[in-house]
């Protein structure tokens, strides 16, 4: 059988003049001079051999050649004229409508032909033949093909005039598995078209007309039948309730179980698609979400401070040491830097107050306090906070080497406090080129909303010797946080498993599960910190563990200490804000035990059709692929750092393509800009400063190799 579009060649004609009106067809124009066409429409079986017939008969180029594409487009006119000419000429013929149909289909392939045959209302022709049993089929697998292959205005013309006759199908004809196959594949691919986008949807005015509660609906209905290859399905339905999710979230809402489905995908075997659920549900909250905190009120705090903390939380900060949480640093930094200000308001020394600032800044994140409460006459700043700014430059106009950190460090924070990060980003790499060892420096670039960049700055900066607490306790979070969003970006570029790109995925999602893990274990129990950590350890917990059980009582101490966190934002007046993550979590949670009933079992049919077994990750693999995420970076010229001699000066120059991605020897920071030791040439570095921190180490292995 040749394909469908094709010429048929050399196929005897009937030499037996046939009547062209019957009981079944009804009366036709004649399509050539010869009648054996006709008799070959008769007598055909199935659609590709009338399509076919109809191609010969028209005198069509081969449609499944770029050859033959190109002679359509050259005489399109006269091709659509004659074609339509027929069609309009025989509606009472199904064979004849549904075969140009048909072809009109397989033109849709080439996106200039597609255009130019919506423009002639092809649309309206396929439409009608949606109702009638004979063409049903190939009329959805018209729309299927245009859809797949079609740009985004012509789906959303199908989606608008197409979404409820389908829909319909779909709801009466339950044991049509084609009509459910083929009606879910346009309905996806047409209402996407549709609701995509980031801001608002790419087609605000066909959404509004769109029942996507009733999408939902027939679309989860659809998936629960028992069919007998559903693949196709699922996996088209887990692409709508993807795409959707960002601007149908209200539909998500007054429809619980697109959540659930949503919920229960967490438990697939398969990477991917627990990653796009996940990113899914994160979506659904997206526009919702308020901003994280963002500082400390004065008055509700000082009170807080005053009266104490409830007997169960004292306890609780006792257990890790009153004076390391971080309520109990933040008010005596506030005190100091509020004694600070009022000691220059008698002796107007800038370089003085920048010495104390500098001292309380690395302690805590709420250290400066920002008031106005005492007026100084005279003073070049009137918000306390603005001070940091003059106190910073008095301490570089002393000069001396030994405080250029601390200038930095002071001008860094009003950066920071002004939410001037990028710039804060800037001087704190022009900071690190004068001291690699600084971890203030490190912790500025990690608040970058770069997940690269602000991870890399992160990972490194935990290893900093010159650090405190505070910053290292930042910068886990901060890892936990950019790792996990990158990850899950990662994975959203839909990379086969054992793909490289799957195995950084990963790699990215178990070290944010980790450091969560270790910052929750360590940090202060009162860090603000600490809900954002819960939020993220729960929902990588259930990524990585498909198999939770339906009660997550593997998480109870985790929630539990989220409600902690949750009160001792209370303590010093602060309402647990609503971010998107905080409701992801907690929609998680809440849906996870009724989507394991309502919904598992559909995941554990795709892995069955997909052969998917969940892959046991290799810890040392997991560690080497995150090692491996950076692949091809260059630097702004083009090319890599140079490579060190352990001990001695810098070596040539070399060529970014020709060196692969490697981890730091000493911070583990993954990066394409390490300099390796041109002694052995088995250990790389970012740069001099964790070279020398690991040569006590190296040195006897370099010298064993060289």
């Amino acid at each position: 059988m040749p394909p469908r579009g094709t010429r048929v060649k050399g196929k005897p004609r009937s030499n037996t003049p046939k009547n062209p009106t019957s009981s079944s067809t009804g009366s036709r124009m004649r399509l050539d001079e010869d009648d054996g066409f006709l008799s070959d429409l008769d007598n055909a079986k199935g659609w590709n051999v009338v399509v076919n017939v109809l191609c010969a008969s028209f005198d069509l180029p081969d449609l499944t050649s770029r050859n033959g594409l190109k002679k359509v487009h050259a005489n399109f006119e006269a091709i659509y004229s004659k074609m339509d000419r027929v069609y309009e000429t025989n509606l009472e013929d199904v064979k004849i409508r549904g075969g140009i149909v048909g072809i009109f289909a397989k033109m849709c392939v080439d996106s200039i032909l597609r255009n130019k045959l919506f423009e002639k209302g092809i649309l309206r022709k396929i439409i009608p033949l949606l109702n009638i049993d004979e063409t049903r089929h190939l009329a959805l697998r018209a729309l299927s093909n245009i859809t797949h292959h079609g740009g985004r205005s012509i789906r959303t013309e199908i989606a608008e005039h197409c979404t409820n006759i389908i829909i319909k199908l779909i709801r009466d004809l339950p044991d049509d598995e084609r009509v459910a196959e083929l009606g879910v594949a346009t309905l996806v691919h047409s209402i996407c078209a549709v609701v995509d986008g980031d801001k608002e949807p790419d087609d605000p005015r066909v959404f509004k007309t769109l029942d996507m509660v009733d999408v939902f609906k027939v679309l989860l209905e659809t998936m629960k039948r028992p069919y007998s290859s559903p693949r196709s399905i699922i996996e088209h339905v887990i692409e709508l309730l993807f795409v959707a999710s960002l601007h149908a979230a209200s539909a998500y809402k007054a429809y619980p179980p697109a959540i659930n489905f949503l919920v229960a995908g967490l438990r697939s075997n398969d990477w991917v698609c627990r990653c796009t659920c996940l990113n899914a549900l994160i979506r659904i909250y997206r526009f919702e979400g308020e901003d994280d905190q963002s500082g400390l009120h004065p008055i509700f705090f000082t009170e807080a401070m005053k009266t104490g903390p409830p007997p169960h939380l004292g306890a609780i900060m006792d257990a890790y040491g009153r004076e390391r949480c971080d309520t109990y640093l933040t008010y005596a930094c506030n005190m100091q830097s509020a004694k600070a200000i009022m000691v220059y308001a008698k002796d107007r020394d800038l370089y003085a107050l920048g010495l104390k600032q500098g001292a309380l800044i690395v302690k805590t994140e709420f250290s400066i306090i920002n008031g106005t409460g005492l007026y100084i006459p005279n003073s070049p700043f009137d918000m306390w906070s603005d001070s940091l700014k003059f106190s910073a430059d008095a301490i570089r106009q002393k000069g001396k080497p030994s405080e250029e950190d601390l200038a930095d460090i002071v001008e860094l924070k009003f950066l920071i406090s002004k939410h001037l990060i990028s710039e804060a980003v800037d001087l704190a790499k022009k900071a690190l080129q004068r001291d690699p060892h600084q971890a203030y420096f490190y912790y500025a670039i990690s608040l970058s909303g770069d997940y690269v960049q602000g991870l890399r700055a992160a990972k490194k900066g935990m290893k900093c010797k010159i650090t405190t607490p505070f910053l290292k306790h930042q910068m886990m979070q901060r890892a936990a946080d950019h790792a996990a969003n990158m990850g899950l970006k990662l994975m959203m570029g839909m990379p086969e498993a054992g793909e490289k790109v799957w195995e950084e995925g990963i790699a990215f999602l178990m070290s944010a599960l980790e450091d969560a893990k270790a910052y929750l274990e360590g940090a202060p129990p009162d860090n603000r910190h600490m809900k954002n950590m819960g939020y993220w350890f729960v929902l990588l917990s259930i990524l990585v563990k498909p198999d939770m059980s339906p009660d997550l009582k593997e998480l109870d101490g985790a929630l539990k200490s989220l409600k902690i966190a949750d009160q001792f934002s209370e303590f010093v007046g602060i309402t647990p804000p609503k971010t998107t993550l905080r409701l992801t979590q907690q929609a998680v949670v809440k849906h996870y035990p009724l989507a394991v009933t309502e919904f598992s079992h559909v995941f554990a049919k795709l892995d069955e059709l997909r052969d998917t077994v969940a892959p046991a990750m290799d810890r040392n693999k997991v560690e080497d692929d995150l090692a491996a995420w950076l692949d091809d970076l260059r630097l702004e010229d083009g090319t890599l750092e140079d490579v060190i001699q352990c001990g001695s000066g810098l070596g040539p120059k070399v060529n970014a393509d020709d060196i692969d991605l490697y981890r730091c020897s000493w911070c583990g920071n993954p990066s394409a800009v390490l300099r390796k030791c041109a002694r052995c040439s088995k250990t790389r570095y970012c740069d001099a400063g964790c070279q020398k921190s690991h040569w006590t180490n190296h040195k006897k292995e370099c010298y064993l190799d060289s």
